[in-house]
């Protein structure tokens, strides 16, 4: 009986069956919490990757805006029944990159059973930004005397676009990139295109100028007085406040004295023999150039056989030279740092619209430089960009008798000083009265009293139809009012911008900055990296 019992197989199977059951149920359990794992896994790696590319697309800087925009992103995008308890676990971001890490978990269904009740799941991503295709930028930046105020710290404006715009060449250029190129075009009143260019077939100057002046010999003279003035009593010094170029500068006014004219004995008063004196002074050329004459050469780069006019003068009156497109970082970097907003006798202006058109003529096939790629329709290759700047409004008007920009109506033509009257005007004595051949100063002396409602209204205009001649050519055009009050100046510059996204506005030095990168991003494409 025992043998027969040994040998039957009648229940084996069962028995084995409720033997291995257990194991066999829990290592199913185990495959379904392992694939919804790997399916949460996979849906996390999905935003991350999401993340990161969002991320990098944007123009933030601003670290703790980014990880709420992480965290907006991965609310939206995140599936609950696939991955639950999700946060961002870092952002960590730079000029060049944006590096997403998330974290989540799931709850297990029959791991539980061997006190697995929750399973951690992780996901990164790494999202590089780089520069795409071939790309030519024209920086036409903004150099006059108001740069010289502050950026709303203890940093000038002139030292925060400085910043601003070295970042964003070294955004574009790094690794070398010679598929990317720069150029530089500082702008007050009117440009500085170098010594090189004087005999360029593009150019009018005058030859320089020396003028002699003689003065006679003076005999000794005498003369007896019984009057002389005295000193009583200074004026105190206060603070005050001037303006120039629209923007508002404290100085020290007061410190005055007064005089009374007292009676003294008489006496002799003599003055020295003075021998004869012989003075010079000469005119050059410091690369300063005006606009284009005849018709509306002023606002394109079209007819460049029309030549440019410079000016000559005893002293420079335009700011730093302009660079031609360049993949050279290190000299963009040092133009850029040796940026100037005045120069001694000279306070410059503001006349968007000569450094919009050097912007232009940066990038322009044709004369005066050639240095740009044809253009291309749809401006894919290459991509012609140009970055204006400005912290005002414009305060020149163009005078169509020499190219000039100038404040002063008394030196516009008839048909030009329709719209302007002098208002009040007084005659000084100033040793630049004969800078130019003996004509006035720009606007020395004179407060003038515009007739209609914008006295720059023709200039704004020429600045917006300079930008629409660069669209026509299918030109990218992004804008940047930097603590620009005026709502005339913003509306000129949106209208020059190609996109309302093309048009940035700054009412700080940080945010000067975040605008410059946030274009510089823009030129750029993003891609996974891991």
């Amino acid at each position: 009986m025992l043998r027969k019992f040994l040998e039957s197989r009648s229940g084996n199977f069962a028995i084995l069956s409720g033997v291995t059951m257990i194991p066999l149920c829990l290592a199913a359990g185990v495959a379904i919490d392992y694939s919804r794992h790997h399916s949460a896994q996979r849906h996390l790696q999905e935003i991350a990757d999401s993340t990161s590319l969002a991320l990098a697309s944007t123009k933030v800087q601003n670290q703790a805006r980014l990880e709420q925009l992480a965290s907006d992103y991965l609310a939206a995008n995140r599936k609950g029944s696939r991955v639950q308890e999700v946060r961002v676990a870092s952002v960590v971001a730079s000029s060049e990159s944006v590096d997403v890490e998330l974290r989540g978990s799931i709850p297990t269904t029959f791991m539980g059973l061997a006190g697995y009740h929750q399973l951690d799941v992780g996901a990164s991503a790494l999202a590089e930004r780089a520069t795409r295709g071939t790309v030519e930028v024209s920086l036409v930046l903004d150099n006059t005397k108001s740069m010289e105020a502050t950026a709303g710290s203890a940093t000038t404006r002139i030292a925060a676009l400085k910043s601003a715009a070295t970042e964003l060449v070294d955004a574009l250029l790094k690794n070398g990139d010679t598929s990317v190129r720069i150029a530089l075009v500082p702008y007050a009143d009117n440009v500085n295109v170098g010594l090189a260019y004087r005999n360029a077939s593009w150019t009018s100057v005058p030859d320089d100028v020396t003028t002699v002046t003689t003065t006679p010999a003076k005999a000794e003279s005498c003369t007896t007085v019984t009057t002389e003035k005295r000193k009583t009593t200074q004026d105190p010094t206060y603070t005050c406040t001037k303006e120039v170029d629209g923007a508002t500068f404290e100085t020290t006014c007061g410190g005055g004295w007064n005089y009374e004219t007292v009676e003294i004995p008489p006496k002799e008063v003599c003055t020295k023999a003075q021998p004869e004196k012989t003075t010079s002074s000469t005119t050059k050329w410091f690369g300063c150039i005006g606009s284009r004459m005849g018709g509306t050469n002023r606002l394109t780069d079209a007819n460049p056989a029309v030549r440019y006019p410079g000016y000559t003068d005893v002293r420079q009156k335009c700011v730093t030279p302009i660079v031609r497109l360049t993949s050279d970082r290190a000299a963009l970097k040092a133009a850029i740092t040796g940026m100037v907003t005045s120069l001694p006798s000279y306070s410059p202006n503001t006349f968007i619209p000569a450094g919009l058109i050097w912007g232009h003529n940066t990038l322009s096939p044709k004369g005066p430089f050639a240095d740009g790629l044809p253009y291309d329709e749809g401006n894919l290759r290459p991509r012609k960009v140009v970055v204006l700047m400005t912290d005002g409004s414009n305060t020149l008007l163009y005078r169509k008798s020499d190219g000039r920009s100038t404040t002063s109506a008394s030196k516009l033509t008839g048909s030009e000083r329709q719209t302007y009257v002098r208002k009040e005007c007084e005659d000084e004595d100033d040793d630049d009265d004969d800078d130019e051949g003996g004509a006035p100063v720009d606007g020395e002396g004179c407060d003038l009293d515009p007739i209609g409602k914008d006295a720059y209204a023709q200039t704004n205009e020429d600045t917006v139809a300079i930008c629409t001649n660069m669209k026509g050519h299918d030109i990218e055009i992004f804008t940047v009012a930097f603590m620009v009050e005026d709502p005339v100046a913003r509306d000129m510059l949106k209208a020059c911008a190609t996109s309302s996204q093309h048009y940035f506005e700054a009412a700080n030095a940080s945010i000067l900055s975040a605008a410059f990168s946030g274009i510089a991003q823009s030129l750029q494409v993003v891609r996974l990296a891991r």
